[in-house]
Protein backbone atom coordinates (compact mmCIF):
# COMPACT_ATOMS: atom_id res chain seq x y z
CA UNK A 1 0.00 0.00 0.00
CA UNK A 2 2.75 2.28 0.94
CA UNK A 3 4.07 1.84 -3.04
CA UNK A 4 0.64 2.52 -4.05
CA UNK A 5 0.58 5.70 -2.41
CA UNK A 6 3.59 6.94 -3.22
CA UNK A 7 3.00 5.98 -7.66
CA UNK A 8 -0.03 8.21 -6.71
CA UNK A 9 1.47 11.13 -5.51
CA UNK A 10 4.05 11.19 -7.92
CA UNK A 11 1.73 10.75 -11.10
CA UNK A 12 -0.98 13.53 -9.67
CA UNK A 13 1.70 16.17 -8.19
CA UNK A 14 3.94 15.77 -10.76
CA UNK A 15 2.95 14.04 -13.90
CA UNK A 16 -0.23 15.50 -14.38
CA UNK A 17 0.77 19.16 -14.59
CA UNK A 18 3.54 18.53 -17.26
CA UNK A 19 0.63 16.97 -19.08
CA UNK A 20 -1.32 19.88 -18.85
CA UNK A 21 1.40 22.41 -20.09
CA UNK A 22 1.76 19.99 -23.45
CA UNK A 23 -2.38 20.59 -23.98
CA UNK A 24 -1.63 23.77 -23.19
CA UNK A 25 0.92 24.45 -25.88
CA UNK A 26 -0.66 22.56 -28.50
CA UNK A 27 -3.88 24.84 -28.01
CA UNK A 28 -1.78 27.63 -28.22
CA UNK A 29 -1.34 26.27 -31.54
CA UNK A 30 -4.41 25.37 -32.63
CA UNK A 31 -5.81 28.84 -32.33
CA UNK A 32 -2.92 29.95 -35.00
CA UNK A 33 -3.56 27.01 -37.25
CA UNK A 34 -0.08 26.03 -37.15
CA UNK A 35 1.16 22.11 -35.53
CA UNK A 36 -1.80 19.86 -34.51
CA UNK A 37 -0.07 17.09 -34.26
CA UNK A 38 3.36 15.75 -33.26
CA UNK A 39 5.99 15.90 -36.54
CA UNK A 40 8.81 13.49 -36.95
CA UNK A 41 10.73 16.25 -38.05
CA UNK A 42 10.81 17.74 -34.58
CA UNK A 43 13.49 20.16 -33.49
CA UNK A 44 15.32 17.38 -32.00
CA UNK A 45 15.92 15.90 -35.45
CA UNK A 46 16.35 18.80 -37.58
CA UNK A 47 19.47 20.87 -36.47
CA UNK A 48 20.53 22.82 -39.82
CA UNK A 49 18.34 24.87 -42.19
CA UNK A 50 14.12 23.89 -42.47
CA UNK A 51 11.00 25.26 -42.85
CA UNK A 52 9.27 24.94 -39.60
CA UNK A 53 5.97 25.32 -41.21
CA UNK A 54 4.45 25.57 -44.25
CA UNK A 55 0.55 26.81 -44.32
CA UNK A 56 -1.29 27.97 -47.08
CA UNK A 57 -4.91 29.72 -46.94
CA UNK A 58 -6.29 29.19 -50.07
CA UNK A 59 -10.15 31.07 -51.03
CA UNK A 60 -11.76 29.84 -53.99
CA UNK A 61 -13.73 33.00 -54.56
CA UNK A 62 -17.08 33.64 -56.56
CA UNK A 63 -15.20 35.55 -59.85
CA UNK A 64 -13.07 31.96 -60.37
CA UNK A 65 -9.95 33.41 -58.96
CA UNK A 66 -8.03 32.01 -55.79
CA UNK A 67 -6.79 34.36 -52.84
CA UNK A 68 -3.71 32.70 -51.18
CA UNK A 69 -2.06 33.49 -48.09
CA UNK A 70 1.45 31.28 -47.91
CA UNK A 71 2.60 31.20 -44.28
CA UNK A 72 6.29 30.30 -44.11
CA UNK A 73 7.91 29.52 -40.77
CA UNK A 74 11.44 29.43 -41.96
CA UNK A 75 14.48 28.43 -39.54
CA UNK A 76 17.74 29.86 -40.76
CA UNK A 77 19.42 27.76 -38.03
CA UNK A 78 22.67 29.53 -37.20
CA UNK A 79 23.04 30.22 -40.59
CA UNK A 80 23.78 34.15 -41.45
CA UNK A 81 21.59 34.81 -44.55
CA UNK A 82 19.50 37.76 -46.35
CA UNK A 83 15.91 35.91 -46.62
CA UNK A 84 14.28 33.38 -48.92
CA UNK A 85 13.01 33.13 -52.04
CA UNK A 86 9.53 31.56 -53.56
CA UNK A 87 9.26 30.93 -56.66
CA UNK A 88 5.76 29.77 -58.80
CA UNK A 89 4.95 28.56 -62.11
CA UNK A 90 3.50 30.99 -64.31
CA UNK A 91 2.58 28.03 -66.70
CA UNK A 92 0.47 24.87 -66.45
CA UNK A 93 0.30 22.02 -68.90
CA UNK A 94 -2.66 19.50 -69.55
CA UNK A 95 -2.86 15.90 -71.19
CA UNK A 96 -2.00 17.03 -74.53
CA UNK A 97 1.10 19.39 -74.08
CA UNK A 98 -0.88 22.45 -74.46
CA UNK A 99 0.36 24.81 -72.18
CA UNK A 100 -1.59 28.01 -70.22
CA UNK A 101 -0.85 30.81 -68.46
CA UNK A 102 -1.66 31.57 -64.82
CA UNK A 103 -2.13 35.09 -63.75
CA UNK A 104 -0.39 36.19 -60.39
CA UNK A 105 -1.42 39.39 -59.16
CA UNK A 106 -1.90 41.72 -55.57
CA UNK A 107 1.49 39.98 -54.43
CA UNK A 108 2.01 41.37 -51.07
CA UNK A 109 5.34 40.16 -48.48
CA UNK A 110 4.84 40.62 -44.86
CA UNK A 111 5.96 39.13 -41.30
CA UNK A 112 4.25 38.30 -38.24
CA UNK A 113 3.50 41.56 -37.17
CA UNK A 114 2.03 42.65 -40.68
CA UNK A 115 5.37 44.64 -41.52
CA UNK A 116 6.32 45.22 -44.85
CA UNK A 117 9.38 42.72 -45.96
CA UNK A 118 11.58 44.54 -48.68
CA UNK A 119 11.10 42.00 -51.67
CA UNK A 120 11.91 41.99 -55.72
CA UNK A 121 9.86 40.69 -57.95
CA UNK A 122 10.99 39.23 -61.28
CA UNK A 123 9.88 36.43 -64.04
CA UNK A 124 12.78 33.96 -64.89
CA UNK A 125 12.06 30.84 -67.01
CA UNK A 126 7.92 31.43 -66.71
CA UNK A 127 8.38 31.34 -63.22
CA UNK A 128 7.33 34.00 -60.89
CA UNK A 129 10.00 34.39 -58.55
CA UNK A 130 9.91 36.86 -55.45
CA UNK A 131 13.11 37.23 -53.30
CA UNK A 132 12.89 38.82 -49.91
CA UNK A 133 15.54 40.52 -47.83
CA UNK A 134 17.49 42.80 -47.22
CA UNK A 135 21.13 42.35 -49.54
CA UNK A 136 22.30 44.82 -46.68
CA UNK A 137 21.59 42.60 -43.67
CA UNK A 138 21.95 39.34 -42.89
CA UNK A 139 20.16 37.17 -40.43
CA UNK A 140 19.52 34.03 -38.89
CA UNK A 141 17.27 31.60 -36.27
CA UNK A 142 13.16 31.94 -36.79
CA UNK A 143 11.21 33.94 -38.72
CA UNK A 144 8.00 34.34 -40.50
CA UNK A 145 7.04 35.03 -43.97
CA UNK A 146 3.38 35.84 -44.91
CA UNK A 147 3.17 35.61 -49.13
CA UNK A 148 -0.17 37.23 -50.14
CA UNK A 149 -1.22 36.63 -54.30
CA UNK A 150 -4.27 36.23 -56.11
CA UNK A 151 -4.40 33.94 -59.54
CA UNK A 152 -6.60 33.63 -62.28
CA UNK A 153 -6.74 30.15 -64.60
CA UNK A 154 -6.17 27.98 -61.19
CA UNK A 155 -9.92 26.41 -61.30
CA UNK A 156 -10.56 23.92 -64.05
CA UNK A 157 -14.05 23.06 -65.52
CA UNK A 158 -15.38 19.25 -66.14
CA UNK A 159 -19.12 18.52 -66.99
CA UNK A 160 -20.01 17.23 -63.93
CA UNK A 161 -18.19 18.91 -61.35
CA UNK A 162 -15.51 22.24 -60.68
CA UNK A 163 -12.58 21.52 -59.20
CA UNK A 164 -9.37 22.81 -57.72
CA UNK A 165 -5.78 20.59 -58.42
CA UNK A 166 -3.19 23.12 -56.84
CA UNK A 167 0.54 22.25 -55.90
CA UNK A 168 0.34 23.86 -53.02
CA UNK A 169 3.84 23.03 -51.56
CA UNK A 170 5.84 22.34 -54.29
CA UNK A 171 8.72 20.11 -55.34
CA UNK A 172 11.11 22.54 -55.78
CA UNK A 173 12.38 23.59 -51.81
CA UNK A 174 15.87 23.08 -51.32
CA UNK A 175 15.24 22.31 -47.46
CA UNK A 176 13.06 20.25 -45.64
CA UNK A 177 9.69 20.75 -44.39
CA UNK A 178 8.97 19.72 -41.06
CA UNK A 179 5.38 20.31 -41.23
CA UNK A 180 2.71 21.28 -44.02
CA UNK A 181 -1.27 22.58 -43.39
CA UNK A 182 -3.55 24.13 -45.93
CA UNK A 183 -7.49 25.34 -45.65
CA UNK A 184 -9.40 25.46 -48.32
CA UNK A 185 -12.27 28.04 -47.78
CA UNK A 186 -15.00 27.57 -50.33
CA UNK A 187 -16.57 30.54 -51.88
CA UNK A 188 -20.03 28.86 -50.09
CA UNK A 189 -21.49 26.54 -48.16
CA UNK A 190 -21.88 23.07 -49.73
CA UNK A 191 -24.01 19.68 -48.62
CA UNK A 192 -20.25 17.22 -47.73
CA UNK A 193 -22.14 15.02 -50.34
CA UNK A 194 -21.27 17.37 -53.25
CA UNK A 195 -17.66 17.60 -51.94
CA UNK A 196 -14.65 15.64 -52.78
CA UNK A 197 -10.84 15.72 -51.23
CA UNK A 198 -7.77 14.20 -51.79
CA UNK A 199 -4.31 14.94 -51.41
CA UNK A 200 -0.20 13.32 -52.90
CA UNK A 201 3.11 13.73 -51.49
CA UNK A 202 6.38 13.06 -52.60
CA UNK A 203 8.55 13.46 -55.23
CA UNK A 204 7.13 15.03 -58.38
CA UNK A 205 5.09 12.58 -59.95
CA UNK A 206 4.67 10.23 -56.51
CA UNK A 207 1.23 9.23 -55.24
CA UNK A 208 2.10 8.63 -51.88
CA UNK A 209 -0.65 10.40 -48.86
CA UNK A 210 1.27 10.81 -46.59
CA UNK A 211 -1.24 13.70 -45.53
CA UNK A 212 -4.75 13.79 -44.24
CA UNK A 213 -8.06 15.78 -45.24
CA UNK A 214 -11.42 16.64 -42.98
CA UNK A 215 -13.95 19.08 -43.30
CA UNK A 216 -15.32 21.54 -40.92
CA UNK A 217 -17.86 19.95 -38.35
CA UNK A 218 -21.10 21.76 -39.77
CA UNK A 219 -23.86 20.62 -42.07
CA UNK A 220 -23.03 22.90 -44.61
CA UNK A 221 -19.06 22.84 -45.05
CA UNK A 222 -17.53 26.00 -46.12
CA UNK A 223 -13.92 24.67 -44.88
CA UNK A 224 -11.77 21.82 -45.88
CA UNK A 225 -8.20 20.92 -43.85
CA UNK A 226 -5.45 19.45 -44.75
CA UNK A 227 -2.31 18.31 -42.94
CA UNK A 228 1.26 16.84 -43.40
CA UNK A 229 2.45 15.97 -40.34
CA UNK A 230 5.66 13.73 -41.51
CA UNK A 231 7.42 16.37 -42.58
CA UNK A 232 8.48 16.72 -46.07
CA UNK A 233 12.28 16.33 -47.43
CA UNK A 234 13.61 18.75 -49.85
CA UNK A 235 12.47 18.44 -53.34
CA UNK A 236 9.08 16.62 -51.94
CA UNK A 237 6.14 18.46 -52.31
CA UNK A 238 1.93 18.16 -51.29
CA UNK A 239 -0.58 18.88 -54.06
CA UNK A 240 -4.70 19.17 -53.29
CA UNK A 241 -7.44 18.01 -55.20
CA UNK A 242 -11.21 19.69 -54.32
CA UNK A 243 -14.04 18.79 -56.02
CA UNK A 244 -17.64 21.07 -55.53
CA UNK A 245 -20.78 21.42 -57.89
CA UNK A 246 -20.39 23.55 -61.30
CA UNK A 247 -21.62 26.79 -60.72
CA UNK A 248 -20.33 28.24 -57.82
CA UNK A 249 -17.98 29.63 -59.26
CA UNK A 250 -17.38 31.97 -62.97
CA UNK A 251 -16.18 30.31 -65.71
CA UNK A 252 -12.72 31.84 -65.83
CA UNK A 253 -10.57 29.39 -67.46
CA UNK A 254 -6.83 30.14 -68.29
CA UNK A 255 -5.67 31.63 -71.59
CA UNK A 256 -3.58 28.85 -73.56
CA UNK A 257 0.20 30.36 -73.60
CA UNK A 258 1.63 31.20 -77.45
CA UNK A 259 5.46 31.28 -76.97
CA UNK A 260 6.83 34.00 -79.43
CA UNK A 261 7.39 31.57 -82.43
CA UNK A 262 3.41 31.19 -82.42
CA UNK A 263 2.59 34.45 -82.46
CA UNK A 264 2.34 36.68 -85.84
CA UNK A 265 6.05 38.21 -85.73
CA UNK A 266 7.38 34.81 -84.37
CA UNK A 267 6.02 32.94 -87.82
CA UNK A 268 6.99 35.81 -89.89
CA UNK A 269 10.88 34.98 -87.58
CA UNK A 270 10.38 31.74 -89.00
CA UNK A 271 10.00 32.55 -92.14
CA UNK A 272 13.05 34.80 -92.94
CA UNK A 273 14.85 31.95 -90.69
CA UNK A 274 13.73 29.74 -93.14
CA UNK A 275 15.16 31.80 -95.79
CA UNK A 276 18.45 32.38 -94.21
CA UNK A 277 18.63 28.83 -93.83
CA UNK A 278 18.07 28.43 -97.33
CA UNK A 279 20.59 31.34 -98.39
CA UNK A 280 23.29 29.33 -95.71
CA UNK A 281 22.81 26.06 -96.45
CA UNK A 282 22.30 26.17 -99.92
CA UNK A 283 23.07 29.73 -101.79
CA UNK A 284 25.72 30.89 -100.05
CA UNK A 285 28.23 27.25 -100.72
CA UNK A 286 27.36 27.76 -104.37
CA UNK A 287 27.75 31.50 -104.53
CA UNK A 288 31.07 30.98 -103.01
CA UNK A 289 31.68 28.06 -105.80
CA UNK A 290 30.59 30.69 -108.69
CA UNK A 291 32.89 33.32 -106.97
CA UNK A 292 36.11 31.17 -107.60
CA UNK A 293 35.33 30.46 -110.96
CA UNK A 294 34.45 33.91 -111.84
CA UNK A 295 36.61 35.82 -109.65
CA UNK A 296 38.94 34.16 -107.61
CA UNK A 297 42.27 32.93 -110.19
CA UNK A 298 44.67 35.27 -111.52
CA UNK A 299 44.17 36.48 -114.76
CA UNK A 300 45.85 34.91 -117.62
CA UNK A 301 49.06 36.70 -118.34
CA UNK A 302 49.63 38.40 -121.92
CA UNK A 303 52.72 38.29 -123.86
CA UNK A 304 54.66 37.02 -120.64
CA UNK A 305 55.24 34.23 -118.84
CA UNK A 306 57.68 33.06 -116.06
CA UNK A 307 61.22 32.20 -117.94
CA UNK A 308 64.05 30.00 -116.50
CA UNK A 309 66.02 32.77 -115.21
CA UNK A 310 65.88 36.62 -113.62
CA UNK A 311 68.50 38.32 -112.01
CA UNK A 312 66.83 41.64 -110.54
CA UNK A 313 63.30 40.76 -108.47
CA UNK A 314 60.26 42.46 -109.97
CA UNK A 315 59.29 46.32 -109.99
CA UNK A 316 56.15 47.84 -108.34
CA UNK A 317 53.40 48.53 -111.14
CA UNK A 318 54.77 52.19 -111.31
CA UNK A 319 58.18 50.93 -112.09
CA UNK A 320 59.66 53.17 -109.47
CA UNK A 321 61.56 50.64 -107.48
CA UNK A 322 61.99 47.08 -106.95
CA UNK A 323 59.77 45.12 -104.41
CA UNK A 324 60.55 43.89 -101.17
CA UNK A 325 61.45 40.23 -100.01
CA UNK A 326 57.85 40.89 -98.50
CA UNK A 327 56.21 41.98 -101.16
CA UNK A 328 57.35 38.82 -103.41
CA UNK A 329 56.59 36.32 -100.85
CA UNK A 330 53.20 37.67 -100.52
CA UNK A 331 53.10 37.31 -104.70
CA UNK A 332 54.33 33.36 -103.91
CA UNK A 333 51.48 32.36 -101.63
CA UNK A 334 49.24 35.70 -101.01
CA UNK A 335 50.37 34.90 -97.73
CA UNK A 336 52.41 37.00 -95.07
CA UNK A 337 54.46 34.39 -93.28
CA UNK A 338 57.56 34.31 -90.94
CA UNK A 339 59.73 33.43 -93.83
CA UNK A 340 58.39 36.91 -95.16
CA UNK A 341 59.44 38.34 -92.14
CA UNK A 342 62.44 36.96 -91.49
CA UNK A 343 63.15 38.71 -94.98
CA UNK A 344 62.60 42.05 -93.99
CA UNK A 345 65.04 41.81 -91.14
CA UNK A 346 67.91 40.37 -93.24
CA UNK A 347 66.93 43.04 -95.88
CA UNK A 348 66.82 45.89 -93.49
CA UNK A 349 70.14 44.84 -92.20
CA UNK A 350 71.76 44.13 -95.60
CA UNK A 351 70.45 48.46 -96.15
CA UNK A 352 72.50 49.09 -92.97
CA UNK A 353 69.14 49.73 -90.68
CA UNK A 354 70.16 46.76 -88.64
CA UNK A 355 72.86 44.47 -87.29
CA UNK A 356 72.73 40.87 -86.90
CA UNK A 357 74.95 39.16 -84.17
CA UNK A 358 75.47 35.84 -82.65
CA UNK A 359 76.97 36.90 -79.42
CA UNK A 360 76.72 33.02 -78.03
CA UNK A 361 76.83 29.66 -79.90
CA UNK A 362 72.93 29.65 -80.48
CA UNK A 363 72.18 33.66 -79.11
CA UNK A 364 71.11 36.16 -81.38
CA UNK A 365 70.73 39.52 -80.90
CA UNK A 366 69.47 42.16 -83.56
CA UNK A 367 70.75 45.51 -83.47
CA UNK A 368 69.45 48.75 -84.43
CA UNK A 369 71.54 51.32 -86.53
CA UNK A 370 70.95 55.33 -86.45
CA UNK A 371 70.00 56.08 -89.90
CA UNK A 372 67.84 57.87 -91.22
CA UNK A 373 64.65 55.88 -92.42
CA UNK A 374 62.86 58.09 -94.94
CA UNK A 375 64.00 55.69 -97.54
CA UNK A 376 61.88 52.92 -95.85
CA UNK A 377 58.42 51.92 -96.86
CA UNK A 378 55.93 51.96 -94.01
CA UNK A 379 55.56 48.38 -93.17
CA UNK A 380 59.74 48.38 -92.58
CA UNK A 381 59.73 51.26 -90.13
CA UNK A 382 57.16 49.95 -88.07
CA UNK A 383 58.67 46.81 -87.99
CA UNK A 384 61.56 48.62 -86.45
CA UNK A 385 60.26 50.82 -84.25
CA UNK A 386 57.98 47.65 -82.96
CA UNK A 387 60.98 45.30 -82.31
CA UNK A 388 62.81 47.95 -80.47
CA UNK A 389 60.80 50.56 -78.90
CA UNK A 390 63.37 53.17 -76.84
CA UNK A 391 65.50 49.58 -76.94
CA UNK A 392 68.93 50.12 -79.07
CA UNK A 393 69.31 45.94 -79.43
CA UNK A 394 67.18 42.90 -78.35
CA UNK A 395 67.98 39.14 -77.44
CA UNK A 396 65.73 37.07 -79.79
CA UNK A 397 65.66 34.39 -77.33
CA UNK A 398 64.39 36.68 -74.49
CA UNK A 399 61.51 38.07 -76.17
CA UNK A 400 58.67 37.68 -77.45
CA UNK A 401 57.49 39.12 -80.98
CA UNK A 402 53.99 37.80 -81.70
CA UNK A 403 51.96 40.42 -81.49
CA UNK A 404 54.65 43.10 -83.07
CA UNK A 405 54.85 40.69 -86.08
CA UNK A 406 51.24 40.80 -86.43
CA UNK A 407 51.26 44.60 -86.84
CA UNK A 408 53.86 44.33 -89.70
CA UNK A 409 52.04 41.75 -91.42
CA UNK A 410 48.80 43.52 -91.87
CA UNK A 411 50.75 46.60 -93.03
CA UNK A 412 52.79 44.83 -95.86
CA UNK A 413 48.81 43.42 -96.36
CA UNK A 414 47.98 46.66 -97.05
CA UNK A 415 51.01 47.82 -99.20
CA UNK A 416 50.75 45.21 -101.56
CA UNK A 417 46.96 46.22 -102.23
CA UNK A 418 48.00 50.22 -102.48
CA UNK A 419 50.31 49.73 -105.09
CA UNK A 420 48.16 47.33 -107.29
CA UNK A 421 49.13 43.73 -106.47
CA UNK A 422 46.09 43.01 -105.47
CA UNK A 423 42.52 44.41 -105.70
CA UNK A 424 41.65 43.37 -102.37
CA UNK A 425 43.45 42.51 -98.66
CA UNK A 426 44.09 38.61 -99.49
CA UNK A 427 44.30 38.33 -95.96
CA UNK A 428 40.84 39.42 -95.05
CA UNK A 429 39.13 37.45 -97.73
CA UNK A 430 40.60 34.42 -96.76
CA UNK A 431 39.47 34.92 -92.66
CA UNK A 432 36.08 36.15 -93.78
CA UNK A 433 35.85 32.80 -95.96
CA UNK A 434 36.98 30.56 -93.19
CA UNK A 435 34.96 32.09 -90.29
CA UNK A 436 32.03 31.00 -92.60
CA UNK A 437 33.72 27.19 -93.09
CA UNK A 438 33.48 27.32 -89.27
CA UNK A 439 29.72 28.22 -88.72
CA UNK A 440 28.96 25.75 -91.96
CA UNK A 441 31.12 23.01 -89.62
CA UNK A 442 29.57 23.35 -86.31
CA UNK A 443 25.52 24.19 -87.78
CA UNK A 444 25.72 20.79 -89.76
CA UNK A 445 26.37 22.67 -92.60
CA UNK A 446 28.94 19.80 -94.36
CA UNK A 447 28.63 21.71 -98.29
CA UNK A 448 29.12 25.40 -96.97
CA UNK A 449 32.25 23.81 -94.74
CA UNK A 450 33.25 22.15 -98.07
CA UNK A 451 33.06 25.42 -100.45
CA UNK A 452 34.92 27.56 -97.58
CA UNK A 453 38.11 25.50 -97.11
CA UNK A 454 38.19 24.68 -100.65
CA UNK A 455 36.92 27.21 -102.92
CA UNK A 456 36.70 30.50 -100.17
CA UNK A 457 40.55 30.24 -98.61
CA UNK A 458 42.04 30.37 -102.74
CA UNK A 459 39.47 33.42 -103.63
CA UNK A 460 42.36 36.26 -102.92
CA UNK A 461 43.29 36.98 -106.49
CA UNK A 462 46.07 39.13 -108.09
CA UNK A 463 45.87 42.29 -110.49
CA UNK A 464 46.80 42.08 -113.95
CA UNK A 465 49.96 43.85 -112.56
CA UNK A 466 50.28 41.45 -109.82
CA UNK A 467 49.99 38.38 -112.09
CA UNK A 468 53.43 39.90 -114.08
CA UNK A 469 55.23 40.86 -111.20
CA UNK A 470 54.50 37.16 -109.63
CA UNK A 471 56.02 36.05 -113.05
CA UNK A 472 58.83 38.14 -112.47
CA UNK A 473 59.19 36.62 -109.17
CA UNK A 474 58.97 33.44 -110.31
CA UNK A 475 61.79 33.52 -112.77
CA UNK A 476 63.87 34.90 -110.06
CA UNK A 477 63.10 31.93 -108.00
CA UNK A 478 64.22 29.65 -110.82
CA UNK A 479 67.34 31.72 -111.13
CA UNK A 480 68.07 31.38 -107.14
CA UNK A 481 67.48 28.19 -106.81
CA UNK A 482 69.10 26.82 -109.93
CA UNK A 483 72.59 25.04 -109.09
CA UNK A 484 74.01 26.51 -112.19
CA UNK A 485 76.88 28.56 -111.12
CA UNK A 486 77.77 30.59 -114.21
CA UNK A 487 77.87 33.79 -112.04
CA UNK A 488 81.66 35.28 -113.73
CA UNK A 489 79.67 37.77 -115.73
CA UNK A 490 78.77 39.41 -112.36
CA UNK A 491 81.06 42.61 -111.48
CA UNK A 492 80.26 42.48 -107.77
CA UNK A 493 79.28 38.95 -106.59
CA UNK A 494 79.20 39.54 -103.52
CA UNK A 495 76.63 42.46 -103.40
CA UNK A 496 74.50 39.64 -105.80
CA UNK A 497 75.16 37.20 -102.56
CA UNK A 498 74.00 39.98 -100.33
CA UNK A 499 71.33 41.87 -102.42
CA UNK A 500 69.50 37.95 -103.56
CA UNK A 501 69.61 36.61 -100.18
CA UNK A 502 66.24 38.32 -98.72
CA UNK A 503 64.38 36.85 -101.69
CA UNK A 504 65.81 33.60 -101.84
CA UNK A 505 64.72 33.25 -97.89
CA UNK A 506 61.20 34.29 -98.81
CA UNK A 507 61.43 31.31 -101.64
CA UNK A 508 62.83 29.21 -98.90
CA UNK A 509 65.82 28.51 -101.31
CA UNK A 510 68.65 30.24 -99.12
CA UNK A 511 70.99 27.27 -98.56
CA UNK A 512 70.77 26.38 -102.11
CA UNK A 513 71.21 29.96 -103.09
CA UNK A 514 74.37 30.28 -100.71
CA UNK A 515 75.66 26.46 -101.68
CA UNK A 516 76.78 27.87 -105.11
CA UNK A 517 78.84 30.64 -103.75
CA UNK A 518 80.42 28.06 -100.79
CA UNK A 519 83.72 28.19 -102.90
CA UNK A 520 83.94 31.62 -103.95
CA UNK A 521 86.29 34.41 -102.53
CA UNK A 522 83.55 35.83 -99.85
CA UNK A 523 83.91 38.38 -97.12
CA UNK A 524 81.25 37.86 -94.44
CA UNK A 525 78.38 40.43 -94.99
CA UNK A 526 79.17 43.76 -92.59
CA UNK A 527 75.76 43.25 -90.98
CA UNK A 528 76.11 39.91 -89.31
CA UNK A 529 78.76 39.14 -86.62
CA UNK A 530 79.04 35.31 -86.19
CA UNK A 531 80.58 34.19 -81.99
CA UNK A 532 83.53 32.91 -83.88
CA UNK A 533 85.74 34.53 -86.93
CA UNK A 534 86.41 31.42 -88.82
CA UNK A 535 87.25 31.82 -92.77
CA UNK A 536 83.57 32.72 -94.08
CA UNK A 537 81.72 30.58 -96.17
CA UNK A 538 78.60 31.32 -97.41
CA UNK A 539 76.75 28.10 -96.48
CA UNK A 540 78.17 27.95 -93.06
CA UNK A 541 76.79 31.86 -92.57
CA UNK A 542 73.54 30.70 -94.43
CA UNK A 543 73.07 27.87 -91.35
CA UNK A 544 74.16 30.05 -89.13
CA UNK A 545 71.67 32.42 -90.62
CA UNK A 546 68.80 29.88 -90.99
CA UNK A 547 69.54 29.38 -87.17
CA UNK A 548 69.18 32.95 -85.92
CA UNK A 549 65.49 33.47 -88.14
CA UNK A 550 64.59 30.38 -86.33
CA UNK A 551 65.14 31.64 -82.90
CA UNK A 552 63.53 34.79 -84.25
CA UNK A 553 60.62 32.90 -85.61
CA UNK A 554 60.52 31.27 -81.59
CA UNK A 555 59.75 34.32 -80.49
CA UNK A 556 57.41 35.35 -82.98
CA UNK A 557 55.29 31.89 -82.26
CA UNK A 558 52.07 32.89 -80.14
CA UNK A 559 51.85 30.95 -76.78
CA UNK A 560 48.23 30.08 -77.55
CA UNK A 561 46.74 30.58 -80.91
CA UNK A 562 44.54 33.77 -80.93
CA UNK A 563 42.83 32.90 -84.64
CA UNK A 564 41.42 31.42 -86.56
CA UNK A 565 22.34 28.57 -78.33
CA UNK A 566 -6.81 23.66 -71.68
CA UNK A 567 -7.69 19.39 -71.34
CA UNK A 568 -6.25 19.25 -68.21
CA UNK A 569 -6.82 15.48 -66.58
CA UNK A 570 -8.69 15.75 -63.20
CA UNK A 571 -6.88 15.38 -59.53
CA UNK A 572 -9.42 12.55 -58.94
CA UNK A 573 -8.69 10.15 -61.82
CA UNK A 574 -5.03 8.23 -62.39
CA UNK A 575 -3.92 11.50 -63.55
CA UNK A 576 -3.40 12.67 -59.54
CA UNK A 577 0.05 12.83 -58.22
CA UNK A 578 2.11 15.06 -56.28
CA UNK A 579 3.53 18.08 -58.25
CA UNK A 580 0.51 17.84 -61.04
CA UNK A 581 -2.01 21.06 -61.07
CA UNK A 582 -1.10 24.37 -60.95
CA UNK A 583 0.74 25.86 -58.45
CA UNK A 584 3.79 24.22 -57.08
CA UNK A 585 7.57 25.86 -57.81
CA UNK A 586 9.67 25.78 -54.35
CA UNK A 587 11.67 28.46 -53.09
CA UNK A 588 15.71 28.60 -50.13
CA UNK A 589 17.39 31.26 -48.82
CA UNK A 590 19.94 33.43 -50.22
Amino acid sequence: MKKVFVFLFFFFFLVLPVFSQFDDIEKDQVNVTLITETSSYSQKTIKSEHIRLFKSDIYINKDGTLSIKETIIYDFSDLKKHGIYRKIPMIKTNQDGKKYVLDYSEISVIDDKNLPYRYSRSVVDNYLQLKIGDPDKTITGVHTYIISYKVKGAITYFSDHDELYWNVVGNEWEIPIEKAKIEIFLPEKIEEKNLRADCFTGFYGQKKKNCQFSFDNNFLKEKIFFENNEGLVSKEGLTVVVGFPKNIVLFLEPKEYKSFWETFFGKVTVFLIFLAGVFWYVFLPFYIIYRWFKYGRDPKPINTGEVSAWFDPPKSPDGKRFLTPAEVGVLGDETVDLKDISAIIVDLARRGFLKIEERKKGEFWLVKIDKEETSLLFFERKLIKEFFGNRKEINLKKVQLYQEVEKVKKLVYQEVVSIGLFPDNPEKIRTRMMILAFFGLVTGNLFLAFSGFVFGRNLPRKTDEGVKAKLTAFSLRNFLKSQERQLTFQADKQMMFEKLLPYAIVFGVERIWAQRFKNLDLKPPEWYQSYDQKTFNSLVFANSLNSSLSSFRSSAQPLTSTRSTSGFSSGFSSGGFSGGGGGGGGGGSW
